[in-house]
């Protein structure tokens, strides 16, 4: 018996008495309303009826999946896992998988996996294009009372409806109305009832005679007149020797007593069926939720299912007395046999010798139903069994999001006196996603108990489960580094971390100290072990985490910048093709390495990391990420002065303030402050500053304090308050002294320089730009959180002018692309230079160009680089660009057009024009050259030119170099420059 089938089977509806008019029903209120409700008792024929429109949809070419439900279902994960892997989808990687997170908000999720559910199609992986739409789906969903009213099922199902519109349909079957949440649909006309499940008499006379297999007389007809309409009702009297005598007059199905009486006959009618010897483990049976006829079979793994109850079954199977052969073969009893045989366990059974059968029968179901053996063991009382299945299955469950229903279990082995240890372990690992601050202390007294028990491989789980709690709730780090200090204490008294263990303590007690005691020497050990599992863990997933950390450590802690890069290399291109890694292992990756990108420069790269994780988080429903992905795209995004973009990720990130406030609110701070100051408003970027600033001291981490420094610094500098930016810098300086962090005294320095530039102190100016120049060489850095290109490159440029290391400053504004500043000095470093006095040379930076194009003309290449043999570009081409470096603020397209291609036809010409730009921005690198509102010009942020320096700061000098001005170009307005300048014209453009 697998779970699948006892939970997705489609009950079958052979030899049924058909019942057309049902079916009918059910199809006007489907094609009226998306969400049908059907209610009756049990045995009233609910299923059954859902069961024959179900087949004659399937006939018609309708897609419907069937899904039972019962209490291991109001956690919704169990669904949402099954909807997944149900073979009508084929993979699962295009629907969202459930999380505890998303208990959040489940309307949002429920919106995005049944929007792309009704898409799936058998064998994709991804949902079908919307023009090529699949036939309609229905869900059906029974035994709906199972599930209380409070459930979030309920809550899925109504935002399931509202993005399903035509494509998807619910059927939803239920002993009980609809709960509150849905009733509204009823006035709202969006949900149908369906109660009238009543037996016309030729129906109730039909369903008799099939299930006494003889006519009926006139007399015996009538007595079925007592039964309502109610099938159950019917059935039981369609068995009875005496119909008339059975049940008191006048008994309305309707009341309990009556169900119970039903239930009872059907109960003990079944048993007399039986020879004694099998009638009480038949009974013990039925606490099974359906029983594999497999197992009254002889065979391999033995019979354990006398087959004379298959003698009773399949006969009862054939004429649908309540028992059914599901599609994986196997028997279903009907609710109300099944309870009443239930009910006589609990009578006649003590509570031991209940508890034997139920662990006996999870041993027979172990293999194909896992869950189905748990809820029997626990049910048992059986810890130790069930505690063992756990240890199997129970990181499965977790990743399936079954943290509720695990729970659930947890509760009753408390009960039932299981060890507490291991129960307290499960039980923080199921509620760590959700609720970390009350998972910590459980973790922390499991691991005191498993010390005490000697079980180091717990002990160790339990302690990296304790660093986790700080990890995923990340909204205090009081403890954090204390937590090393423990693991200490552990090794003194068990030796080394046991297998995976052993690599996965050295990262965490890694973080443990980046986040709480950067100060402490320990760390650089730490990092030493985590590089050693970053060669020998295991298994790839295990390598990426401890290379994730590692890489965190080099960039921002050993100020290692070249260090990070070569992991970065090693690992990147590994995990963006995600073979075998899981999601967690993807985000943890991406959400650090994204630093590297945005760091180098590379925003393309950063942002697809951002997006890619976001869009992975969404689809496998972990989202313990998704701050830290955010904030590498803001950083990126304000560092490359992308203003669209960082509003949109500083929005996205407000909606994960959900478990970390302290930690959510400051970073929005301290972005918000970063914003403000780039866009010129310093009083709102130091009112930002000066409110995240108490949260970071609260928070005790060292890396969060330092960054709000770094924007309180300038913000404070810029918005009047001197004393405040000078007490800010001190404050970084003195903490990365203490730290002994490089990357902390880089940012320091950064901020001093900023602050001597602007109160115009240039001995100050000049030591603090030799300094952050300096770490930044040694470090090998290219950016950093506070970037503000305009503030960078002024201090560059007063690293030219003075000669304070002028090499790392050329080679940073190479790596950075800094556009110089107003009055930047002739040798700055732009990626295209022009010569223009005497000719027309070219050298583009390498990496500039498409495809890295080189210097042509025999120009020299920028910063020295040797020369390629690119090919020489045309002439037409040679005398569009002198037109462009003629015209500075552009021209056109029309004058260029007949400036270029007087003689061609206007078509033709615009082609070739637009032909030109192409090539030329080939050439010279796409940014270089802007066309905007059909003008064209040279970007002055990226192209240089000796012509355009010398019209700002030398013009006396072209007079003289007027007729050589452009040699070789004679498009008009370049022979108008040159007469201009020979007159000793300054002609701006």
């Amino acid at each position: 018996m697998s779970s699948a089938s006892y939970k997705v089977s489609i009950p079958t509806t052979l030899d049924q008495v058909q019942r057309p008019l049902q079916v009918q029903a059910l199809d006007r209120h489907l094609a009226s309303a998306p969400l049908v409700w059907v209610l009756g008792l049990p045995g009233a024929g609910k299923t059954s009826a859902a069961a024959q429109w179900v087949h004659a949809a399937l006939a018609r070419g309708e897609r419907c999946l069937w899904y039972r439900l019962d209490e291991d279902d109001a956690d919704v994960a169990g669904l949402i896992d099954s909807l997944r892997h149900h073979p009508l989808h084929g993979a699962p990687q295009g629907l969202p998988a459930w999380s505890p997170d998303h208990r959040d908000d489940p309307r949002r999720f429920a919106r995005r996996f049944f929007a792309q559910f009704v898409q799936a199609r058998p064998g994709a992986a991804a949902p079908a294009a919307a023009s090529d739409a699949p036939p309609r789906m229905t869900l059906v969903l029974d035994d709906c009372h199972c599930v209380p009213d409070s459930s979030l099922l309920f809550e899925l199902l109504d935002a399931a409806r509202e993005v399903g519109g035509h494509g998807l349909r619910l059927l939803l079957i239920s002993r009980r109305p609809p709960p509150p949440l849905l009733q509204r649909g009823m006035l709202a006309g969006w949900l149908r009832l369906h109660d009238d499940l009543g037996l016309a008499l030729d129906e109730a006379t039909a369903v008799a005679e099939a299930a006494s297999g003889r006519r009926w007389q006139a007399d015996e007809i009538a007595h079925l007149h007592s039964a309502h309409g109610w099938l159950a009702h019917v059935l039981a009297l369609a068995r009875s020797p005496a119909p008339g005598r059975w049940i008191a007059d006048g008994a309305n199905p309707a009341v309990p007593d009556a169900l119970g009486q039903v239930a009872d006959f059907l109960s003990h009618e079944l048993l007399l069926m039986l020879p004694a010897a099998q009638r009480r483990p038949f009974r013990l049976l039925a606490e099974l939720p359906e029983l594999p006829r497999a197992l009254a079979q002889a065979g391999a793994g033995g019979q354990r299912i006398d087959p004379a109850v298959a003698r009773l079954l399949d006969p009862l199977a054939a004429r649908r007395y309540f028992v059914d052969i599901t599609e994986a073969n196997a028997w279903r009893l009907h609710d109300l046999l099944r309870d009443g045989l239930r009910a006589q366990n609990l009578l006649l059974e003590t509570p031991d010798t209940l508890a034997a059968q139920r662990r006996e029968l999870a041993l027979w179901v172990l293999a194909d139903a896992p869950d189905v053996a748990m809820n029997l063991l626990v049910a048992a009382g059986d810890g130790d069994g069930a505690l063992a299945l756990l240890r199997q299955r129970g990181r499965g469950w977790l990743a399936q999001g079954r943290h509720q229903q695990m729970l659930g279990w947890l509760d009753q082995l408390d009960s039932a006196g299981a060890d507490a240890a291991d129960t307290q372990l499960w039980r923080a690992e199921a509620l760590l996603p959700t609720a970390p601050e009350a998972a910590r202390p459980l973790f922390a007294t499991s691991r005191a108990l498993l010390v005490a028990r000697g079980d180091a491989e717990g002990a160790y789980r339990a302690w990296c489960g304790q660093v986790a709690s700080y990890v995923v709730q990340w909204g205090a780090v009081q403890g954090l580094a204390e937590l090393v200090d423990e693991l200490e204490l552990l090794e003194q008294r068990f030796g080394p971390a046991p297998g995976e263990w052993r690599f996965r303590t050295a990262a965490d007690a890694l973080t443990a100290l980046m986040y709480g005691r950067a100060e402490d020497p320990r760390i650089r050990h730490h990092a030493q072990a985590t590089a050693l599992a970053v060669q020998q863990a295991p298994d790839p997933g295990s390598r990426t985490m401890a290379a994730a950390q590692l890489l965190i450590y080099r960039l921002w802690w050993a100020g290692d910048f070249p260090g990070g890069r070569a992991l970065y290399d090693s690992f990147d291109a590994e995990v963006d093709a995600g073979t075998g890694l899981a999601p967690l292992v993807r985000l943890v990756w991406w959400s650090n390495a994204a630093i590297v990108d945005w760091q180098c420069g590379d925003p393309i790269r950063c942002y697809a990391k951002v997006d890619r994780g976001l869009a992975l988080a969404e689809a496998s429903g972990v989202h313990v990420r998704d701050f830290f992905l955010l904030t590498q795209g803001i950083f990126c995004a304000l560092s490359q002065e992308d203003w669209p973009r960082a509003e949109a990720y500083l929005a996205q990130l407000a909606l994960t303030e959900r478990s970390h406030r302290r930690l959510d609110t400051m970073v929005h701070h301290f972005f918000r402050s970063w914003y403000a100051l780039s866009r010129g408003d310093a009083a709102q970027a130091l009112a930002q500053a000066e409110a995240a600033l108490p949260m970071a001291e609260a928070l005790g981490s060292l890396f969060h304090k330092v960054i709000v420094l770094s924007a309180l610094a300038p913000a404070a500098l810029h918005a009047g308050d001197l004393p405040t930016a000078n007490a800010a810098y001190r404050a970084q300086l003195a903490l990365a002294k203490g730290s002994q962090n490089p990357t902390f005294a880089y940012i320091a320095f950064c901020a001093g320089a900023e602050i001597a530039l602007v109160t115009g102190d240039e001995p100050a100016l000049r030591k603090q730009v030799e300094r952050m120049l300096t770490v930044k060489h040694l470090g090998g850095f290219h950016s950093d959180c506070g970037w503000r290109t305009p503030m960078r490159s002024r201090l560059l440029a007063f690293a030219l002018d003075h000669g304070v290391l002028p090499d790392v400053a050329r080679q940073w504004i190479a790596e950075k692309r800094v556009p110089p500043p107003p009055g930047a000095g002739r040798d700055w470093p732009m990626p295209v230079r022009i010569a223009a006095l005497a000719g027309l040379d070219v050298a583009v930076a390498p990496g500039q160009a498409e495809g890295d194009a080189k210097p042509v003309n025999g120009a020299k290449p920028v910063n020295g680089a040797k020369a390629g043999e690119g090919a020489k570009p045309s002439q037409r081409l040679r005398e569009l660009l002198a037109v462009l470096v003629a015209c500075r603020a552009g021209a056109t397209q029309a004058e260029l057009v007949d400036w270029l291609w007087p003689d061609a036809d206007g078509d033709k010409a615009a082609a070739s024009l637009k032909v030109a730009v192409h090539r030329l921005r080939g050439w010279l690198g796409h940014d270089a050259v802007l066309v905007k509102n059909s003008r064209v010009a040279l970007n002055p942020a990226r192209v240089g030119c000796d012509l355009w320096w010398c019209e700002d700061h030398a013009p006396h000098t072209l007079a003289q170099a007027a007729p050589a001005l452009l040699a070789g170009c004679n498009a008009v307005p370049v022979q108008a420059l040159r007469q201009r300048w020979a007159e000793g014209l300054r002609v701006a453009g």
